[in-house]
C-alpha cells in the first residue's frame, strides 16, 4: 500500500511539473519576477487586478480584513471586487513590510495554478485506474486546454481552473468517501472557503458538483439521511465566513449586474475556435460578448470523442452495458450536472451561431438573481473538463475491452491505448500551437510602461506633498482611463474615489460632498466635455493632457480658459 501511494505521489508530482513546464513554455519566466510589473500595466483586467492589490497593500488594516478605503474614498470596498485573488492579497499584505516597494504575485499565481491543474487532473484520471504513462499524457490535455490558456492572463483569478477540477475530483470520490462524513465535511468546507478567496464565479461551477455529490450519496443508500447534507452545510458556511472576513458583505457594492444574456454560452462554442485552431475556422456568434462562453475543445479531443462513441457502442453490443450499469449513479448524476450547467451557461437567451433559438425565461425575479453571475458563459467550463475525462477514460477502456484476455495481453493493451492518446495529444497541441506561439511572443517580450500623463501640470502636482485624494468627478469613464488615472494616483500616494470594480459602487454622493467642501488635500479631475457644468466650483482649473484638473491652490501653469467653449 505504501509503495502504491509513493508511486501515485510521484505521478501527481510529475503532472504538476508538466503543468509548470507548459506555463513557462507559453508565458515565459519574466512574469515570475515579482518586481517586474510593466507587463501588468495598460492591460485592462490585468491592470485592475494588480492595482487593486497595490491600493489594498498601502491601506491600513481593518476588520473585516479584506477592506480598503483607498479605492472608493472615503467609503470602504473589498479586495473581492478588484479580482485581485484575495487569498494572496491578504497573505502578502501580512509580509508587506519585508517585500520590495514594487511587488506582484500574479505570475506566481499563474504557475502555481497550472501545477495544481496538472495535479488534480492526475488525481481524477487515477481514480479510473488508467496506466501511468496514459495518465501523464492525459494530464497534458488539461493543462493545455484552450479555456484555461485563454483565461489565465486575461482574467487571472478565473485562471484558477484547478478549483473546478478539485470539485470534480471530490465528486467522483463519492463512491469511496460518502460514508466518511468528516473527510467530506473538511474537503468541501476548504473548497467553499477557497472559492470566496479566489473568485465567486467558481461558486455555481463547484456548487453543481457538491449537489451531485449529495445526490449520489442518497441514491447509493436509497434513502435520505441528514448527514449527507453536512458537506453542503460545511461548504456554504465556509463560503460565507470567508466572504465576511474579506469584507464581501461590508460594502455598497451591487451584487447583480445588467446585461444578462449578453455574455452567454453560444451552443456552437465547443466547436468555435476563435483563433485557436489550425484546422477549423471561427464560427459566428449572436453578439461579441459571447466570447465569455469560449469553450473550444480542440482537435485531439474531437478524435478521442470518436473513440468514446466506439467504446459506448461496443459496451452496449458486446457487454450489454455492464460497465455503464455498474456506474449508473455517477453517470446519471454527471449527465444531470452537465445539462444543468449548459442551461445555466446558455442564460435566458439561447443561441446557435448568430441565431436566437429561444428565451428560457422572462421572470424578472429569476433574472435578478441570475444576474449575480451575468457572464453566464463562463459556467460551461466544467462541462469541458467532464468531456476531457470521459473521452480519455473511454480511450483506455476501449482497448481493454478489445483485448479480452487482459492479463496476457496487458502490454499490448497499454501500448495501443498509450499510442492512441499520445497521437491525439500531439494533434491537440498542434491544433492550438499557433495561438500558443502568439501568446509566448506577447509575454516573453520585455515591456516598459510609459505613463500617458506627460503634461507639466502632472509633474507639478506630483511635487505637492499635501495632496492626499484624487477625485474623478465624472460618473462615466472608460476602464482604461480610470486605470491609468489610478496608476498615477498610486505612484503619488493618493487615494481614488472610484475604480474599475467587478461590481458597481455608488460614489456620486461622496464625490459631490468633496466638491462642496474642497481643500488642499483634494485633486479633482474632469472630462473636458463636462467641465462647463462645474464652472461655478470654487476651484482653480488647469488643462492637463486630455483632462481638466481642479485644485484649491494655484499652480505655476496657465489657467484653463472657459471662453473657448
Amino acid at each position: 500500500m505504501c509503495i502504491k501511494r509513493n508511486c501515485d505521489g510521484i505521478l501527481y508530482g510529475l503532472s504538476a511539473m508538466i503543468g509548470m513546464m507548459v506555463f513557462i513554455a507559453v508565458y515565459g519566466v519574466a512574469v515570475l519576477n515579482p518586481t517586474y510589473d510593466d507587463w501588468l500595466l495598460g492591460k485592462g483586467d490585468l491592470t485592475q487586478h494588480y492595482l487593486g492589490w497595490c491600493f489594498y497593500r498601502s491601506s491600513d488594516w481593518t476588520f473585516p480584513i479584506g477592506l480598503t478605503n483607498n479605492l472608493a474614498y472615503p467609503s470602504y470596498t473589498s479586495i473581492i471586487f478588484t479580482d485581485s485573488i484575495p487569498v494572496l492579497a491578504v497573505f502578502f499584505k501580512l509580509f508587506s513590510f519585508i517585500l520590495p516597494d514594487t511587488f506582484q504575485y500574479l505570475g506566481w499565481w499563474g504557475i502555481i495554478s497550472f501545477a495544481l491543474h496538472g495535479f488534480f487532473a492526475a488525481k481524477i484520471l487515477r481514480e479510473f485506474s488508467i496506466g501511468k504513462i496514459q495518465l501523464l499524457i492525459g494530464s497534458v490535455f488539461f493543462v493545455v486546454s484552450p479555456i484555461v490558456i485563454e483565461r489565465m492572463f486575461k482574467h487571472t483569478a478565473l485562471g484558477g481552473h484547478w478549483l473546478i477540477l478539485a470539485a470534480i475530483y471530490l465528486y467522483i470520490r463519492n463512491r469511496k468517501d460518502y460514508q466518511n462524513t468528516k473527510k467530506a465535511i473538511l474537503c468541501w468546507g476548504i473548497l467553499g472557503a477557497l472559492i470566496a478567496a479566489v473568485h465567486m464565479y467558481f461558486l455555481p461551477m463547484c456548487g453543481a458538483f457538491l449537489c451531485g455529490y449529495i445526490l449520489c450519496s442518497i441514491l447509493r443508500e436509497k434513502r435520505f439521511r441528514w448527514k449527507y447534507l453536512l458537506p453542503g452545510v460545511s461548504f456554504v458556511s465556509m463560503l460565507f465566513v470567508s466572504t465576511y472576513l474579506l469584507g464581501g458583505f461590508s460594502t455598497r457594492a451591487i451584487s447583480n449586474d445588467k446585461g444578462l444574456g449578453e455574455c452567454s454560452f453560444n451552443l456552437n462554442s465547443f466547436f468555435n475556435e476563435k483563433g485557436y485552431s489550425r484546422f477549423f475556422d471561427a464560427l459566428p456568434m449572436y453578439n461579441e460578448l459571447q466570447y465569455e462562453g469560449f469553450a473550444y475543445l480542440g482537435f485531439g479531443i474531437f478524435v478521442l470523442m470518436l473513440v468514446a462513441v466506439i467504446f459506448v457502442a461496443l459496451e452496449l453490443i458486446k457487454n450489454r452495458g455492464r460497465c455503464l450499469r455498474k456506474n449508473w449513479i455517477e453517470l446519471l448524476v454527471g449527465v444531470i450536472i452537465s445539462i444543468g450547467l449548459i442551461l445555466f451557461a446558455a442564460s435566458p437567451v439561447v443561441t446557435w451561431n448568430d441565431k436566437l433559438l429561444f428565451v428560457l425565461t422572462d421572470s424578472s425575479t429569476l433574472t435578478h438573481y441570475w444576474s449575480i453571475f451575468r457572464a453566464t458563459g463562463r459556467i460551461i467550463w466544467p462541462v469541458n473538463y467532464l468531456i476531457y475525462v470521459a473521452v480519455i477514460v473511454c480511450n483506455v477502456k476501449l482497448w481493454d475491452s478489445i483485448f479480452e484476455k487482459r492479463r496476457l495481453q496487458y502490454k499490448k493493451t497499454a501500448v495501443v491505448g498509450t499510442v492512441t492518446i499520445a497521437i491525439c495529444c500531439f494533434l491537440q497541441i498542434f491544433d492550438i500551437s499557433g495561438r500558443l506561439i502568439d501568446l509566448r511572443k506577447q509575454f516573453v517580450k520585455k515591456e516598459t510602461y510609459v505613463s500617458p500623463f506627460q503634461d507639466p501640470v502632472w509633474e507639478e502636482l506630483s511635487e505637492r506633498k499635501d495632496l492626499k485624494h484624487l477625485v474623478w468627478v465624472s460618473n462615466n469613464f472608460e476602464n482604461k482611463e480610470i486605470l491609468e488615472m489610478s496608476k498615477w494616483a498610486f505612484d503619488n500616494q493618493l487615494t481614488m474615489n472610484n475604480f474599475y470594480f467587478a461590481r458597481g459602487i455608488g460614489v456620486e454622493k461622496d464625490t459631490q460632498e468633496a466638491l462642496r467642501n474642497p481643500d488642499d488635500t483634494y485633486l479633482f479631475v474632469f472630462r473636458q466635455e463636462e467641465i462647463s457644468k462645474y464652472v461655478d466650483c470654487d476651484l482653480n482649473f488647469y488643462q492637463a493632457d486630455a483632462y481638466v484638473v481642479g485644485t484649491t491652490f494655484a499652480l505655476r501653469q496657465e489657467r484653463y480658459q472657459f471662453d473657448e467653449f
